[in-house]
């Protein structure tokens, strides 16, 4: 059965089963979390209609050449910084689509190939991708969010220190997790080497190394690419111009450290989405070369008459990995299930305490609990929706369960970016059980002891 079907069948079965009316799912579903997922998404399908992705791939390789190592590690900084400052999902978006565009080339040359030839699940599908392909795709993901892990601009910190609002601060949190995301960033990139790019050998290393004799021309051939691209139009200036406009929007919304434009009203919140789809407005209203550029450009179009948008509805329904939103908005409705029936609440009366003092198996247990559910659902729904249940749990178990949200890797609905991802790289959820299981206990064992080793001394200070 397919993905989107399944996700209709448990949105459905929600009021069926008395859970939750109808009204009450569907304003779950249609979330804002939802909605910057969709603006990411056209996002990057503007990016590959204009092809500003395939000039991007070129500055990529400029830097990177044909190293498929440097790669990854270039695609690690790229996506920290952006994650880091904007969004993860926002930087997941930008930089697979860059990928993409990147290891499509090493594909022409000879030097990797992208697509394997394992047999597609579903009749019609796109191949799936080579190994040393996913390698790279899930280090836009995992590293967007390793970097969410202690930004003050992004969430979840953002919704756990709302949650916590006057007892615990995103500079706490910042505290905590500096040190285990960046030995994150490390683990992550070795243990990809090691499964994906054949960093030990294996049949992955033995491919590549039949492969590099295709390497001598590599340079003739970007350059030949380079010369058919030609000079840059009007249409990747005006798309790249408006994705730096759309970078500042979200960044400077509510970052915390300074008051953004959303704190201009404090009765209202304006989510990430306000920005991202607003700016998607304008992606699909501005056109291409014509009516708006001829003014601003000055240079005649060499083809008189209509000009298209720069974001087509076509493209955004043939690129657009609808399944995959499908199965995040399930997983969103997920937790509201778990909230609504009271199950959450349950959990953190009956094994939590009002105590603020330091309670090992509380704190065991909260962590614990919090990687469950970050598994079933984006951590930053997890922490709107509920946190503020856990948190009347007391400290010892409200403080590991918030840290734990950051745990963001096992499965395509436990984040935003790890769905964009594997909707556009075609990487199945067996994949990211494969690459996040050690990813996802090292940080569990990383954030828990960093959280136990402040907790138990300074956990009064830091929720007072």
């Amino acid at each position: 059965m397919a993905r989107g079907a399944v996700a209709f069948i448990y949105i459905i079965f929600i009021p069926v089963a008395g859970i939750a009316s109808s009204n009450q799912v569907g304003t779950s579903y249609y979330n804002d979390l939802i909605f910057l997922v969709y603006g990411s998404i056209f996002l990057g399908i503007m990016m590959e209609s204009s092809r500003l992705n395939e000039r991007l791939a070129m500055c990529v390789i400029a830097i990177v050449g044909s190293s498929l190592k440097l790669l990854q590690i270039f695609m690690t900084v790229a996506v920290f910084i952006v994650a880091f400052l904007v969004h993860p999902a926002l930087a997941a978006a930008f930089w697979m689509k860059v990928s993409q565009a990147v290891i499509t080339e090493y594909n022409n040359a000879g030097i990797l190939k992208m697509n394997s030839d394992e047999r597609t699940y579903e009749v019609g599908a796109k191949p799936y991708p080579t190994r040393p392909v996913i390698g790279i795709y899930l280090t836009c993901c995992y590293t967007g969010t390793l970097a969410a892990c202690f930004s003050p601009f992004v969430n979840p910190n953002g919704s756990i220190a709302d949650a916590f609002w006057g007892l615990f601060s995103v500079t706490s949190m910042m505290m905590i997790m500096a040190a285990p995301a960046i030995m994150g960033l490390v683990v992550m990139v070795l243990w990809i080497h090691i499964l994906f790019l054949g960093l030990f050998g294996g049949s992955v290393k033995r491919d590549l190394a039949e492969l590099a004799g295709n390497k001598a021309g590599f340079k003739q051939a970007i350059a030949d690419r380079k010369e058919a691209l030609g000079p840059w139009p009007a249409y990747p200036i005006i798309v790249l111009f408006l994705i730096i406009v759309t970078f500042l929007l979200v960044a400077t919304r509510k970052p915390r450290v300074f008051r953004g434009w959303d704190d201009i009203n404090l009765a209202i919140e304006s989510g990430f989405s306000v920005a991202v789809i607003g700016m998607a407005i304008v992606f699909f209203a501005l056109p291409t070369n014509y009516l708006f550029c001829k003014y601003y450009v000055c240079r005649r179009p060499s083809k008189e008459g209509t000009a298209p948008s720069l974001l087509g509805w076509k493209a955004v329904n043939n690129n657009t990995p609808w399944a995959d939103v499908f199965m995040l908005g399930a997983a969103v409705c997920c937790i509201f299930c778990a909230q609504a029936c009271g199950f959450i609440a349950l959990v953190a009366e009956s094994l939590g305490s009002p105590d603020d003092k330091f309670d090992g198996q509380q704190f065991i247990v909260g962590a614990l609990f919090g990687t469950l559910l970050t598994n079933l659902s984006p951590g930053t729904t997890v922490a709107k929706i509920a946190l503020p249940a856990v948190a009347r749990g007391g400290a010892s178990f409200a403080l590991p369960f918030a840290t734990a949200l950051h745990n963001q890797f096992l499965l395509p609905v436990s984040c935003p970016a790890n769905i964009i991802v594997a909707g556009w790289g075609n990487i199945r959820p067996f994949q990211f059980m494969l690459a996040g299981s050690v990813l996802m206990f090292f940080m569990f064992v990383t954030i828990a002891g960093f959280t136990a080793l402040l907790g138990s001394s300074a956990l009064p200070l830091l929720f007072h």
